[in-house]
């Protein structure tokens, strides 16, 4: 009778936070307000891969840490642009439906000028 492979710590955590952060990419790229729902798979994924690297360090795997943190930190990255545009829902929402109906470079231009030129509360306060 052979016993069965000893499987490596924390898979469980590292297969659940690739899943998320597959399906948290996936819904990044869903026009407003639909993106916003990528915040909660990747907000899973940082949960479970960081779970993954208490386990990996628990069971003192070497060479382990530094790749799945390079990983954790992407995750961050993304879930940061996933969730600033709602922070600026409003005018983002805007500039989005502009791009939509441009049919021209020039009407591009004007929608990337418009938006660039008209800085809303937040940018005013710290830039101004």
């Amino acid at each position: 009778m052979s016993e069965m492979p000893q499987l490596p710590p924390g898979l469980r955590n590292n297969v659940l936070s690739l899943r998320y952060l597959l399906l948290g990419f996936l819904l990044s790229w869903l026009p407003l307000p639909a993106s916003g729902l990528a915040a909660i798979p990747l907000a899973l994924s940082l949960f479970y891969g960081i779970r993954y690297l208490r386990d990996v360090r628990r069971a003192g795997v070497p060479g382990a840490l530094g790749p799945n943190l390079v990983g954790l930190v992407l995750t961050a990255l993304l879930f940061v642009m996933t969730a600033a545009p709602l922070v600026h829902y409003e005018r983002t929402k805007s500039y989005q439906e502009c791009l939509w109906g441009a049919n021209t470079n020039q009407a591009r231009e004007s929608c990337e000028s418009s938006y660039s030129q008209n800085p809303n509360e937040v940018e005013k306060f710290f830039f101004n």
